[in-house]
């Protein structure tokens, strides 16, 4: 049950009522196991991410025509480098079934790649994450779009460069979300519970 209308009614006054925090995240080490299996390490982390949200309740909260929203389920839409070297987006429905997650991250990740025009997602409902990954750098804050006039409901998480020592991975990730429906605690929960995700998928791919 809903239980933060106060809340909302505070944010909604406000131009910009979104609560954006960078940590840093500490997993075992999927990306070694991931190259050793031939699968992209993003593609471990995006579906930690997203099974996270999923589990993490505030993070199921969306906002349409000014009501609330409860996810049953997501869809995930993250940035690729695009024809021309410029921005464009992968959009797939997830599975918590891992092999039919993966299936869909890579099928999309080729139409994302070749497409030669943006892959816009349609917006007549809030049922999306969105992520992208800056895999270059190690940032300590970032600041993402918000459209004018919109509800800013959807979250966007963002991830940062890899750094891979005794036997973990560290980068930063940032989350932003309506802090009518999320607070830091959420943010804090939803980061630790990525960090579980990604150490319960890791097992399961090391077994497979």
């Amino acid at each position: 049950m809903f239980s933060r209308q106060a809340h909302l009614d505070l944010f909604a006054g406000y131009e910009l009522p979104v609560v954006n925090v960078t940590a840093e995240c500490i997993c075992s080490d999927f990306v070694t196991l991931a190259k050793d299996r031939g699968v992209p390490p993003f593609a471990l982390l995006l579906y930690g991410i997203a099974k996270a949200s999923m589990e993490v309740e505030n993070f199921r909260y969306r906002l349409l025509d000014g009501r609330v929203q409860r996810l049953e389920r997501l869809t995930v839409s993250y940035t690729v480098v695009g024809a021309g070297e410029n921005l464009n987006f992968s959009t797939f429905v997830f599975d918590m079934e891992w092999p039919v997650f993966l299936s869909r991250y890579l099928a999309d990740r080729e139409e994302a790649r070749a497409a030669r025009t943006l892959r816009l997602a349609p917006m007549d409902h809030r049922d999306y994450l969105f992520v992208t990954c800056l895999p270059w750098r190690r940032f300590t804050s970032i600041q993402h779009p918000v459209a004018r006039l919109a509800d800013a409901s959807i979250p966007n998480v963002a991830v940062g460069r890899f750094n891979a020592a005794a036997g973990q991975v560290t980068f930063p990730l940032s989350v932003q979300a309506h802090h009518g429906l999320v607070d830091g605690w959420h943010i804090h929960r939803l980061i630790s519970r990525i960090e579980g995700v990604v150490a319960e998928l890791a097992q399961e791919v090391s077994r497979g």
